[in-house]
């Protein structure tokens, strides 16, 4: 049973929630996280949806097996489909789709642009959200980025790989941007923030939408509301598990400005060709 001083839960296919961690360390500084990011298994939005339900409850399991007060699903891929892994959990959980389609609803806007993975683009949960909650009758128009996630993964801090991430961006949001004319753009996938900066150089004055904003406030609300606060006056700490190159997420972590990491370990990935009844239970619904 978690408590007080128990953590907060972030995971993610790979770096891309460290995004949220950003967040939630400037907004919540006093409470230990835990992250998971999937590294092993970038991008999720490349693969099937039974494929990426059984990964989400091999790491939702992860998260509830250390007692985590807290579970922030900072991937929007896994967010579209989060309601088949919350029975795992004994805490709330909130994820990136509903935290950003929010954000919106609160907009004067007539006109909005979503990024995303592909799967994310495919099962529209974007623009179902947004209109179901946006009292103003809007435009929502989606892409999905099949390889912006992996290429923002790899290439943070390096040049060769940064100029790559800039043609990726202008080959998706070109048409988007500069032809429909979107009054907005969400960052419909966690990774996309990090390069919040290029995006602005290419396109500016365009609005972003970073839905790691929301979660983080969501997140402070309920421990207030709930009475969850950690009460230690000294400033938590961050603790990083992933599938991938440990020696890379500690690197990414840095470059990001991650605070107060306390160690970087690997934890074994799923393996996909033997997905087992454990992650995805047998006689489930298809999906």
């Amino acid at each position: 049973m978690s408590n007080q001083c128990s953590p907060i839960g972030v995971l993610d296919s790979g770096i891309g929630g460290f995004s949220v961690v950003k967040r939630v360390q400037s907004l919540l500084p006093w409470e230990d996280l835990i992250y998971f990011g999937d590294g092993a298994h970038i991008p999720y939005g490349n693969h099937r949806a039974e494929t990426i339900v059984a990964m989400a409850r091999y790491m939702f399991q992860f998260m509830e097996d250390r007692g985590v007060k807290a579970l922030l699903v900072a991937c929007n891929t896994i967010s579209c489909l989060s309601d088949r892994c919350v029975d795992l959990l004994s805490c709330p959980a909130f994820d990136a789709v509903q935290a950003g389609a929010n954000a919106v609803a609160r907009l004067e806007v007539n006109k909005v642009g979503v990024i995303s993975t592909v799967f994310t683009h495919n099962a529209q949960v974007y623009p179902q959200k947004i209109l179901a909650l946006s009292p103003r009758k809007l435009v929502v128009l989606s892409c999905g980025c099949p390889d912006l996630a992996r290429l923002v993964e790899h290439s943070l801090g390096d040049p060769a790989g940064m100029s790559q991430v800039d043609q990726d961006l202008r080959r998706e949001l070109d048409q988007m941007v500069r032809a429909d004319r979107v009054d907005c753009c969400v960052l419909g996938c966690t990774h996309y923030p990090l390069v919040a900066d290029r995006i602005h150089r290419l396109y500016p004055g365009l609005p972003l939408i970073d839905p790691a904003e929301e979660m983080a406030r969501a997140l402070e609300s309920y421990l207030e509301r709930e009475h969850r606060s950690n009460p230690q006056k000294t400033p938590g700490t961050l603790t990083i598990y992933t599938t991938g190159d440990v020696a890379e997420y500690a690197l990414r972590a840095q470059q990001v400005g991650l605070k107060r990491v306390e160690r970087v370990e690997f934890y074994p990935p799923m393996e996909l060709d033997a997905i087992s009844c454990a992650a995805a239970p047998c006689g489930s619904p298809p999906l």
